[in-house]
């Protein structure tokens, strides 16, 4: 059951609204420490292929790749994870205010409206999709709030693999940078090629998911 059904299936308070949205920031939370920690590990992982790519062990090489395929798995699974978070929180958020207006506002019949249009929603099977589409989403949410009269990969290692070429060529160039005493410019090439796994990461998670 999604956060959403779980959370309307059953008489909701404004203080009902406020405890979820504390969960999921607090969910939110430990998933960026996750994803931070999975960065950190990608980080030595690259300094472990660059040791083996200099001592010329293909086996240790192919070893260390594994494990930087899967570490950028995990950072796209950490990533649509923390999507999910950040846009239950934008509609829990929203609720709140909408909630909050027509309470100050004395409208009860407003508040009855708002949560049977949530209820009737379909906002927890996009969530719950595939891929998801942010802009379905949103869009779905600020329609409820009007209705409501308020405003408001799969990862191998076969032996033509190109992502595991691309990952050799550039330890190539950091190790050739070193060896010619530019430590400078190995540590440049160094962030480049930890910034271009964890765009490939985010880019695992976000792949056909957001309409624009």
């Amino acid at each position: 059951m999604g956060l959403f059904r779980d959370l309307f299936s059953r008489p909701v308070t404004l203080r009902d609204l406020k405890v979820a949205l504390l969960r999921v920031e607090r969910e939110r939370r430990k998933k960026q420490l996750e994803l931070r920690t999975t960065s950190e590990r990608q980080g030595t992982l690259i300094e472990e292929a660059k040791r083996a790519r200099k001592s010329g062990s293909d086996l240790e090489l192919d070893y260390v790749w594994e494990e930087v395929s899967q570490v950028r798995t995990e950072q796209g699974f950490l990533r649509r994870e923390l999507r999910v978070l950040n846009l239950e929180g934008i509609g829990l958020k929203r609720y709140v205010r909408g909630m909050e207006r027509l309470q100050r506002e004395k409208n009860p019949g407003g508040v009855k409206k708002l949560i049977e249009r949530i209820r009737r929603s379909d906002l927890d099977t996009k969530l719950a999709a595939q891929n998801l589409r942010e802009r379905e989403y949103l869009d779905e949410l600020g329609q409820i709030l009007e209705d409501a009269g308020l405003e408001l990969e799969e990862i191998g290692t076969a032996p033509d693999d190109p992502a595991k070429a691309k990952f050799v060529a550039d330890l190539d160039e950091i190790v050739k940078a070193e060896d010619a005493g530019k430590s400078e410019v190995a540590a440049e090439r160094a962030a480049s090629l930890r910034t271009r796994l964890e765009r490939e990461a985010e880019g695992m998670a976000s792949a056909d998911g957001e309409d624009t």
